[in-house]
């Protein structure tokens, strides 16, 4: 019967499994970043295939910035072809899992041919593929839009590995592998275009010469030109982190929109690891919320003690796989691919503390080398046994990850599923809250008008919740014609005033902000009010400062704040002089000649280049 199952047949059943595991959550809808990244975000809504609008696809979501141009025109020719229907957005999303699946089968194929000499089957790599292709935990990555670009930098990677794991076979067979290498290189290098994660690279290649590779090559002047090659790249890694990642992210200012500082989220990390460990070794469903934005945060090294615990239990983790790296390489290999791949989001950088799509690819490490331990189990009697234990272990998991991933095919499923997992949640409770005024068509008598009402009441009023709920409150009445509650009002811009400007309230404020574009009727005031005190709190990009002039032209009539705003606008994006541009032509267009001149003289005073609009200006008489 295992000879039967060969490596292509064993490829066709992780691709099929996997689908069959998904497929229920496909039906499901957009979610939270899905939103501003994809659904409002007009520079990947692509009309027509044609250069200029690919291009600004590409170009990503902000001017002058090159972002991630393969998710964003990944996400673009999906507009194209199915507008904004979530379906074809996950479906797509489910093929390139689907790929990576089988890219990590030819890996640790690969990985225990060399380990395992003695053992050829390849049913151990199968069992590793196919539980990470279906493990419930990876639901919410390939099933949250978003996380495209998280995957297609995966793939970026898997396909580098491939190519060095090949390339320095062959050199340790006395054969020419640096092609090989150089193009492994590359392939992890088109990763970057996707995201960041993508420069983790030579870290996973690193734990590769450590752990079963050893640095082994027939020449020795390759094996030096290795060691030599990696010792200067950690060195210059520590240099650059030394001197410019850690005081340009450690500093205070890039924490003003978290409520935690550098010290806390680095004692955090100390309790986020083990926790994705134990997600991963017991996913049960109850230990996945998904959001943690009420994730309690260490505030000291026993506040919780599990701060201390989980830093002891990590080091010693890693003093095991270092220790072992010799006797058992897979393990140790597994291991370093944990922490490896969480050293960008474990680190200085101010994100938010955990997310269960940062363990796409740590995922393989672990699963890696619990698989190595098993192998070294003996049995008496065969080993029919373990095969049977593993079996099991697989059906259990594929049980787990169908009903999460039709929990995320239906909306209202996984909205109440999130609140019930984390009712603490500030973000669970506004989806919650959303869905049910949806439901409602916003029809006062609806039941489902008063659920949403409550719930944002109840979501208001957490800890540390965003401006959020307030939000929702007052587009519920404003959009029905009820009067809006001043104390919503009040609440929001106190929020915005005295709590961490956080990606929510951003969303917050310039949600209001389109709302009144579309006819809404705000309160244009106090609306004004909460975008200067946005504003005020913390450096914002460049369009939000135009937004907020354009409205203080159009709904406020103060030219004089316009011409503040519009000016600032271009502050914050002198780097793209064509922005001060874009920003003159509108106003030209429109008529508003006085904030036009003022742009023009200030890239002049700043020295930025001439912006082509003065030949569009009037002439004075």
């Amino acid at each position: 019967m295992i000879r039967l199952l060969s490596t292509p047949v064993l490829a066709l059943l992780i691709a099929l499994l996997a689908a069959a595991v998904y497929w229920p959550g496909l039906s499901g809808d957009f979610l939270f970043d899905d939103y501003p990244n994809i659904v409002t975000n007009e520079r990947v809504h692509l009309e027509a295939l044609d250069a200029p609008s690919l291009t600004l696809a590409a170009r990503g979501y902000e001017p002058g910035e090159i972002g991630r141009p393969l998710p964003a025109l990944s996400f673009a020719l999906n507009y194209y072809v199915g507008g904004k229907h979530a379906w074809g957005y996950k479906f797509i999303n489910l093929l390139v899992h689907v790929l990576n699946a089988l890219l990590v089968f030819a890996l640790v194929s690969r990985l225990f041919g060399l380990s395992h000499s003695d053992d050829q089957t390849p049913l151990p790599a199968f069992a590793v593929a196919l539980l990470w292709a279906i493990h419930p935990l990876q639901i919410s990555t390939v099933l949250y839009v978003v996380q495209r670009m998280e995957i297609l930098a995966a793939t970026s990677m898997l396909l580098g590995l491939l190519a060095y794991l090949h390339g320095r076979v062959k050199q340790q067979r006395g054969e020419r592998g640096w092609p090989w290498l150089t193009s492994s290189a590359v392939l992890a290098a088109t990763g970057l275009l996707s995201k960041e994660t993508a420069v983790l690279f030579p870290v996973f290649a690193l734990a590769l010469e450590l752990g079963p590779l050893r640095f082994g090559a027939v020449r020795s002047q390759t094996a030096r030109f290795l060691r030599l090659a990696f010792g200067a790249g950690v060195a210059v890694a520590l240099l650059v982190f030394l001197l410019f990642v850690l005081p340009r992210y450690g500093a205070v200012e890039t924490y003003a929109g978290r409520d935690f500082d550098l010290a806390e989220r680095l004692l955090s990390q100390l309790r986020v690891l083990p926790m994705y460990l134990g997600q991963m070794l017991l996913p049960l469903p109850g230990s996945m919320p998904f959001y943690y934005d009420a994730w309690p945060k260490s505030t000291g090294w026993l506040e919780p003690p599990t701060t201390l615990l989980g830093g002891v239990f990590l080091l010693a983790l890693l003093g095991a796989a270092w220790r072992a790296r010799a006797r058992m390489p897979l393990f140790a290999l597994g291991v370093f691919w944990f922490f490896g791949a969480h050293l960008l989001t474990s680190n200085v950088i101010s994100l938010e503390l955990a997310f269960e799509h940062r363990n796409y690819f740590a995922l393989l490490g672990v699963l890696l080398a619990i698989a190595d331990l098993i192998r070294r189990i003996p049995m008496r009697d065969g080993p029919a046994l373990k095969y049977t234990a593993v079996a099991l272990v697989v059906v259990a998991f594929g049980f787990l990850g169908t009903i999460r991933a039709a929990t995320w095919g239906d909306p209202l499923r996984l909205a109440m599923d999130l609140v019930a997992k984390a009712p603490k949640s500030s973000r669970a409770s506004s989806d919650l809250a959303t869905l049910y005024i949806g439901m409602s068509n916003s029809n006062p008598d609806s039941p489902f008008f008063d659920l949403g009402r409550r719930e944002f009441e109840r979501g208001s009023r957490l800890p540390n919740a965003s401006p959020l709920p307030e939000q929702g409150l007052i587009l519920m009445a404003a959009t029905t014609g009820r009067p809006v509650d001043d104390a919503w009002w009040q609440r929001l811009i106190q929020k915005l005033r005295t709590r961490p400007v956080s990606t929510e309230s951003i969303m917050a404020v310039t949600g209001l902000m389109e709302q009144r574009y579309r006819g809404i009727p705000l309160d244009d005031r106090r609306l004004s009010v909460a975008y200067a005190t946005m504003l005020g709190r913390a450096e914002m990009p460049a369009h939000l400062y135009a937004q907020y002039g354009d409205f203080a032209l159009t709904h406020l009539h103060d030219g004089e704040l316009a011409t503040r705003m519009f000016i600032e606008a271009v502050d914050r994006a002198a780097a793209d002089p064509g922005y001060a541009g874009k920003i003159v032509g509108a106003l030209l267009a429109d008529g508003h000649v006085v904030q036009a001149k003022a742009v023009m003289a200030h890239t002049q005073t700043i020295g930025v280049p001439q912006v082509g609009q003065r030949s569009l200006l009037p002439e004075t008489p």
